[in-house]
């Protein structure tokens, strides 16, 4: 059997095991420390989110305000539709009339 004899001195190594424990928390505290600022980023910029949509509802308020105050007559929308149908749809006895052939007959005799 092949055995290799390795001596370790019995003080080299804990201070190896608390030089890489010490190294691992300081590696561990940064990249938290890291994430904590990405963090307020995101939090601070879903602040400013909110905080704008808060503005433009109350823009938006404001405006209805003004539209209902003000003194501007508005056309009903269902009024003009309406119209447009009646203006599709013409009278269809004026034409009825016309087409009548006793009317063509006199109409002929004149």
């Amino acid at each position: 059997m092949l055995v290799i004899a390795i001596t370790v001195n019995i003080f080299v190594l804990p201070a190896v095991a608390i030089i890489f424990a010490t190294l691992g928390f300081i590696i561990r505290g940064n990249k938290a420390h890291s994430l904590k600022l990405k963090l307020n980023d995101l939090e601070k910029e879903m602040l400013d989110s909110h905080a704008e949509i808060l503005q433009l509802q109350r823009e938006k308020i404001d405006l209805l305000k003004t539209m209902d105050t003000s003194g501007i007559p508005v056309i009903p929308i269902t009024a003009a539709t309406d119209e447009k149908i009646s203006e599709k749809n013409p009278d269809v006895s004026y034409r009825k009339k016309l087409m009548d052939p006793s009317v063509t007959k006199k109409q002929s005799q004149l």
